[in-house]
């Protein structure tokens, strides 16, 4: 049996971690911790957090430290979840990481960066391209499910979408990234609410055929408890 600490940026990561990974991976021997948030917004005095990590990593790179540092079991194995979209600047190989072109490579770069920052084997380190509103996008007919008369603005947003080869790779800017195309069409979207009930809608297996990065740590953390 494996315990895995998950850090995240927001609430819509931890709800995903509880409501749609955590029972995914019990039956690989593998049981997540309560997901623990980090940033900035964690430190706001009993104010209830938003999500985003704003303008710093620091911060949580000394929470990953301390977690880990708290718990030194062989049993313990720690990864985390944090959008490529808007990640601080001071994230660890973040100027070498932005001067490649593929965003499949600027995460790979970063996450490997990361690790060796941490320098910990027991660490599995996340950067989900672009957001985590790519998931969602696996398949936006989820949306009909959960919301009434937006037939119409879906099929824009598929049109939309549909010219990505994959939802990852969605994200154009401040105002195209992938919860802003969503937003765009479903002004009433959720991020920490509808974000986490959709993909579970959708289920792992869905996804993990359009969002291969995604699938290749979920293929990590699935292996975890192996010989």
């Amino acid at each position: 049996m494996k315990r895995l600490y998950l850090t995240v940026e927001g609430q819509t990561e931890q709800a995903f971690a509880v409501d749609v990974l955590q029972p995914y991976l019990v039956p690989f021997n593998v049981f997540i911790l309560k997901p623990r948030l980090t940033g900035f917004h964690k430190r706001r005095k009993g104010r209830i957090p938003t999500g985003g990590l704003l303008s710093t990593f620091s911060h949580s790179l000394d929470d990953i430290r301390k977690w880990m540092r708290e718990d030194k079991s062989s049993d313990a194995r720690f990864s985390m979840m944090v959008d490529l979209y808007s990640l601080p600047k001071d994230f660890p190989g973040y100027d070498e990481a932005m001067k490649l072109t593929d965003p499949f490579q600027q995460a790979e770069k970063l996450e490997l960066e990361l690790a060796n920052e941490l320098n910990d084997p027991r660490f599995i380190p996340y950067v989900q391209v672009h957001e985590f509103e790519a998931i969602i996008l696996t398949n936006a007919d989820c949306f009909l499910e959960w919301f009434e008369n937006i037939e119409k603005q879906i099929g824009k947003l598929k049109v939309e979408c549909d010219k990505f080869k994959t939802p990852e790779v969605i994200n154009g800017g401040r105002e195209t990234h992938p919860k802003a195309r969503i937003k765009k069409y479903i002004p009433d979207y959720h991020e920490n609410i509808d974000g986490p009930i959709l993909a579970k809608y959708i289920g792992l297996d869905e996804i993990k055929i359009k969002c291969l990065h995604f699938a290749q740590w979920l293929k990590k953390l699935e292996q975890l408890d192996s010989p």
